[in-house]
């Protein structure tokens, strides 16, 4: 026999909203700890907690695909997670897409040459550590900076940090917090003589007036070499014999926002809206699907450790191959 009690069923349904409510606000609470959010008062910590709970969805609903079998990337809450998409946009990218171009040297892969399976200039030695822009569009400045660090690398065996704080004071062909193009900072890197060590000239993520004289040079180049527009097959020839390269490509997506692991694939992406910059450090396959192996400038509790595998051999996806660049020295 079943014993009906009235009201019984709205019961269950408000406790299992309450527990839902519970575990988005417990999530919410371990959010602003452990990423040392605090927000002028009470209405905007509300704001952004809406915000939150939409993105948490997202995720969830994101992530059902990629249980199932559906993608092959997944995202997570990260400390952007508080924030709309275009509000990211506006303060974590920097690549400058309407600005003056430079032609640099042309690439020419070696005759021959047969492109290994795979490459990782990390455990090669020619890899900083994963840095953080911060709320300062200067993408383009790590980009350039990883791509001079490698190269300063492969010349002399010694792996030096190099200032990104440097470029955003001292390039003038660029424009600080709020856009720039890693090609352009080698030009300036060139006539100034060097750049500085990170350790020498910190990064403070706003611009400032420049202060060489009281710096440590720790690199130099004498310009850049620019590869085939498009050209992934040039791309990985380019990484496997030259080193890390300085690219750039679409990141608009939220999925690229909240990215945590796995191989990145956005048929949607853009090939011609460029607004970031990274540093491609390698590449490989993984369960039959080519990617590249990015070093991002978003500190390393994004992605992979700060990187980010995209998907490779996909029609120059996410025009990660069409602005191609790396210095001379």
């Amino acid at each position: 026999m079943s014993i009906k009690v009235p009201g019984y069923g709205l019961v269950l349904l408000a406790v299992s909203q309450a527990t839902y409510f519970d575990e988005e606000f417990l999530d919410w609470s371990y959010f602003k700890l452990f990423n040392e959010k605090k927000y002028q008062d009470e209405t905007v910590d509300a704001v952004r907690f809406e915000i939150f709970k939409e993105n948490r969805q997202y995720i969830a609903q994101h992530n059902r695909k990629w249980e199932n079998g559906e993608v092959s990337f997944r995202i997570d809450i990260n400390e952007y997670a508080d924030l709309l998409n275009h509000e990211f946009n506006e303060m974590r990218n920097g690549n400058d897409q309407n600005g003056r171009s430079i032609k640099g040297s042309t690439f020419i892969p070696p005759m021959g040459f047969t492109l290994p399976e795979n490459i990782d200039w990390r455990s090669l030695g020619a890899v900083t550590p994963v840095k953080n822009q911060k709320y300062c569009d200067s993408c383009w400045a790590f980009a350039a900076a990883g791509a001079l660090e490698g190269q300063h690398f492969r010349h002399t065996g010694n792996l030096v940090s190099l200032s990104e704080q440097n470029l955003l004071d001292c390039s003038v062909s660029n424009n600080g917090c709020k856009s720039g193009l890693a090609s352009r900072a080698f030009l300036d890197i060139k006539k100034e003589g060097g750049i500085a060590t990170e350790s020498s000239y910190s990064y403070e993520a706003t611009q400032k007036l420049c202060r060489l004289n009281n710096a440590t040079f720790g690199a130099s180049d004498t310009g850049f070499v620019q590869l085939e527009f498009g050209n992934e097959t040039q791309l990985a020839i380019a990484v496997a014999t030259v080193g890390p390269i300085a690219v750039s490509l679409d990141s608009s997506s939220i999925l690229f926002h909240l990215y945590h692991s796995g191989i990145y694939d956005n048929p949607l992406c853009s090939d011609t809206n460029l607004i970031h910059a990274a540093l491609v450090v390698g590449y490989g396959t993984e369960k039959g699907i080519d990617y590249w192996l990015v070093k991002n400038s978003w500190g390393e509790h994004w992605g992979e450790n700060g990187y980010i595998k995209m998907r490779r051999n996909a029609g120059n996806q996410c025009g990660i191959a069409t602005k191609a660049v790396y210095p001379l020295l």
